[in-house]
């Protein structure tokens, strides 16, 4: 009776591990290059952006201080999740993640609402954009 507990228990831990294994995964139809930009005369400080979504789940964003992105600020990299239209960032030695909500317009163009950064982050206020893929 004893062996058929231990054996019950290590299949439902294979089960269990299996189930963790299953969770979904990013949404294909983000992976890739886009940019993006804030309005000018938005709530936040002007930026534009780089950014690149391997189908590893690790990203990387080059912000610029300018619209033609000849004029870098500086380069973050991380980890991102995105699925049932919410993307979170979680960029490597920031504490908190930011959390969009997104919708795809079309294959080459999503939009994102802002709705949590972290503290430390440039810009607090829920704001919103639009980022294209970047082709080629």
């Amino acid at each position: 009776m004893k062996r058929n507990f231990s054996l019950a228990l290590v299949v439902l831990a294979a089960t269990l591990g299996g189930c963790a294994a299953n969770t979904p995964a990013n949404d294909p139809s983000l992976i890739g290059s886009w940019k993006g930009l804030r309005a000018e005369n938005g709530k936040c400080q002007f930026l534009s952006w780089k950014n690149n979504f391997k189908p590893d789940g690790r990203f990387t964003i080059t912000f610029f201080r300018d619209a033609q992105q000849t004029q870098p600020i500086q380069t973050e990299h991380g980890t991102w999740s995105a699925a049932n239209g919410k993307n979170e960032l979680r960029t490597d030695g920031v504490r908190l993640p930011d959390v969009y909500t997104y919708k795809l317009i079309n294959a080459d163009t999503v939009h994102y609402v802002n709705v949590a950064s972290d503290p430390s982050g440039d810009c607090q206020e829920d704001y919103d954009f639009t980022e294209r893929r970047i082709r080629g």
